[in-house]
This record gives structure tokens, sequence and C-alpha cells, in this order.
């Protein structure tokens, strides 16, 4: 019996240290298995970081690229937002790339873009977030940062630029220029788009300033000869940028520009003051380039919110053109040339003289156009109606001047200033080949018209 509980204890035993065994291996074995799993999960991981920062990352310059700068600027504007604090945005292009890529060839263009980016490194700091967004385009990402913060760093990348050669040749020491617009929350705008068309914008203008377009007779207080021919070319160019936007022009502001003329003539004042409008008249939608795509060409009425950004306008026109030395005039008249002389108007709610003479002016020319043209959402008013409404608000839109002189203009123009081939304003338009085109207007045109 005794043996026999021996050998019993002993079987027992043997089984119990196979298991134990068994449980230790499948144990060593369990480790072994989940720590090469977790090693192949860092790989993976590391891999795949690796591959998400090669997808976000410009090749040549080696910082952010546009994939990333855009939904970096949606995550960070969504954090501006929900916390309510400030965000910045610099849009860059430099100037000329072009030129230098002609000159010594693309191999030094790379080089300069490179150094470039290096700059900007180091001027925007660990805090921000750089990214070149196309060839020659590049943004600074400042979160938590006003607009002085971004107008101090627009400025010390100029200050960086303007100290030294960006590259050195054999035969030249190149020195880089850059153009910058700044945007922002909430100063810029409440989404993405909004921000970025804003600083877009004032990038066009300081890209205007930084080519030189300077009034070479100051001195004499008027544009001509050859000034005139650049200035007339300019303020084509911005008409056709702005003209790019939105194709439902229907050559809307060459009328305006050449009535605008004529009625400054009748009130009898300066050559260069008539010229101021004729700008003015050419230009005044301008800001418009600032407005969202899917609000400047939206076929039905605008609401609320849309309008609100519509009416923006006004203000991004004038920080265009006041970036230019010889539209500094024209541009008090694109941003007050929706005010009224009974004080309801926008932007400023100027009221009577406060208006500058020329918005008045246009005021009045532009609202007769605006009634006697077909839209996309009514048909046009007739002549006499026209007139009849500018009469009926002669004293609380328009100024009553002002008003006095068009209806003298318009009954000795029956065909209503319409006549395409007599040009008043021909400063501004040179010859049947050039062509000023503005964006329509949306709901904002006049009198009892524009309360819709």
């Amino acid at each position: 019996m005794s043996g026999d509980l021996t050998a019993t204890i002993a079987t027992v035993g043997v089984v119990v240290a196979l298991a134990l065994l068994t449980h230790v291996f499948l144990w060593v074995a369990e480790r072994r298995m989940r720590r090469d799993q977790y090693r192949m999960q860092n790989i993976w991981m590391t891999r795949r970081a690796e591959l998400q920062e090669l997808a976000g990352r410009d090749e040549l310059t080696q910082l952010q690229n546009r994939r990333f700068f855009y939904e970096e600027m949606t995550r960070e504007l969504e954090v501006a937002i929900r916390f309510k604090r400030p965000l910045a945005l610099l849009m860059m292009d430099v100037d000329d790339l072009k030129l230098i890529n002609d000159e010594f060839g693309h191999q030094i263009g790379d080089v300069c873009l490179r150094a470039f980016g290096r700059v900007m490194n180091a001027c925007a700091g660990d805090r921000n977030i750089t990214a070149r967004i196309g060839g020659d385009e590049f943004a600074v990402i400042m979160p938590g940062a006003d607009r002085k913060d971004a107008d101090k760093l627009a400025w010390q990348i100029w200050d960086a630029l303007a100290k030294e050669a960006i590259c050195e040749t054999e035969n030249a020491s190149i020195f880089l220029g850059v153009s910058i617009g700044t945007g922002g929350y909430p100063w810029g705008g409440n989404t993405l788009d909004e921000i970025v068309h804003w600083a877009d914008t004032k990038l066009y203008a300081n890209k205007l300033e930084r080519k030189g377009f300077k009034r070479r007779d100051q001195q004499h207080g008027a544009v001509g000869g050859d000034d005139s021919r650049l200035v007339g070319a300019v303020v084509d160019v911005l008409s056709s940028a702005l003209d790019i936007r939105d194709k439902m022009t229907h050559r809307h502001a060459r009328r305006v520009a050449r009535m605008s003329a004529f009625v400054a003539r009748e009130l009898k004042m300066s050559d260069a003051d008539v010229l101021e409008i004729e700008y003015a008249a050419a230009l005044h939608d301008i800001g418009k380039i600032g407005v969202a795509d899917s609000i400047l060409r939206k076929e039905e009425p605008l609401d609320h919110d849309e309008w609100r950004e519509m009416k923006r306008h006004s203000e991004l026109g004038y920080q265009i053109l006041n970036g230019i030395d010889f539209l500094h005039p024209s541009a008090e008249i694109v941003y007050s040339h929706h005010e009224r002389i009974d004080g309801t108007g926008y932007p400023r709610g100027l009221k009577g003289n406060e208006i500058h003479i020329g918005a008045r002016v246009f005021a009045v020319v532009d609202a007769y156009d605006a009634m006697t043209s077909r839209r996309p959402y009514r048909e046009a008013m007739s002549r006499d109606d026209a007139l009849e409404e500018i009469m009926r608000n002669s004293g609380t839109q328009f100024d009553a001047d002002v008003v006095t002189a068009f209806l003298k203009m318009a009954q000795s123009n029956p065909d209503g200033f319409r006549d395409e081939n007599d040009e008043y304003g021909s400063r501004v338009v040179e010859g049947e080949t050039t062509h000023v085109h503005q964006a329509k207007h949306r709901k904002e045109e006049l009198t009892t018209l524009d309360a819709r």
C-alpha cells in the first residue's frame, strides 16, 4: 500500500511539475510575444509618423507643405474660437522669383527658397508654424497672436532679408524681397476662407506698393504723360484681377467711371479731382477680391451673415488702394462709396460733408447705373423711373448739389450715358482693346432697392 501511495504521489508531483513548467513556458512565450508585438507596434507607429511627416513637409525647404498648412490652420482656428483667443496669419509671396530663375538658373532659385525658409524659421521661432504653400508662396500660422504681433513679425522678416544677401554667386549678391499680407481671428474674419482672403488681399496691395508705383510729379499735384499711362495700366490690372473673381460685370465699372468724371466736371472740379474720382469709380469694388467666392458668385439673395460679409468690401478696397501712393485719395472715395448723406450708410455712418465729395458723386452715378442695369435677380428699371428715384432720395441718400448736376447731365444725354464710344474717362480706359470690368452689386445698390 505504501508503495502504491508513493507512486501515486510521485505521479501527481510529476504532473504538477509539468503543469508548472508548461505555465512558465506559456508565460514566457506570452511575454515574448507581447514584447515583439509592442516593438512591432512602435516600429509601425514610428514609420507612420515618419510618413505623415513626409506627407506634410515640403521637400525643397523642409517647411510644412500646403496640405499641412490648411489642416493645422483649421485646427488652430477651432481652438481660437473655442477659447476666444486671437490667431494671426502671415501670407508671403517671394518677389521676382521668376527673374532670379531666368537670370541665375533654377538651382540658384532653389537655394534662395531654402535660405528664405531658414530665415522664416529663425524669425518665427518655435511657437509659430511655417509652411511653403506654393512655388513662391509661404505662410506663418501664429497661435495666440494678434494683429500687432503679425505686423511685428512681418517687419522682422523684412529686416532680416535686408541685412544680408540671401545667396552669393560668383557674379552677384542676391537680396530677396517678399510681399506680406496679414490676417487673423477675430479681426480678419471668423472662417478660414475669410482670414485667408483678407491676408491675400493685403498681400496683393503690398506687392503693388513694393513694385514702386510712385507718382513722379508729386510737386505738381497731378499725373500726366507717362505717369498717366502707368496709372491707367495699374487701374486696368486691378480691375482685371477683380474680373477674374466675378465675370458678371458687363462693363459696369467702365460706365460709372465715365459718368462720374462727367458729373465731376459739371461741378467745376479740378482736373486732378476729376481724375481721382474716375480712378475710384473704376476700382470701387476692388475690395470684393477679398470676399469669399461662395458669396460673390451666389445667384440667390444673400442671407444676413453673407450680406454682412459683402459689406466689408468697402474697407477691403480701402486697404488695397491705400497701399498705392498715387491712389491714396481714391482709396478714401472707395471707403465711403456706400455712405449716405443722412448718416445711415456704411461702414462708418458718415453724413453730409463728412463724406468725400468724390464718394458723393459716385453714389449717384452708381445708383443710376445699378437701377438701369439688368441683374440675375431682377429686371432693369427704366431711365425715367431711375431718375425719379434719384430725385426722390435727394438730400437723404444723395447730395442735393450732386443730384442737380447729374440731372443736368442726364437731360443733355438722352441715351443715359450709355454710348460706349463716347469716352469721358479716356485716361482710365485707353483704346478699344482695354476693358475695365468690375464685380456685380449684391442687394446694396441704392435707395429703396438696397433695403431688400
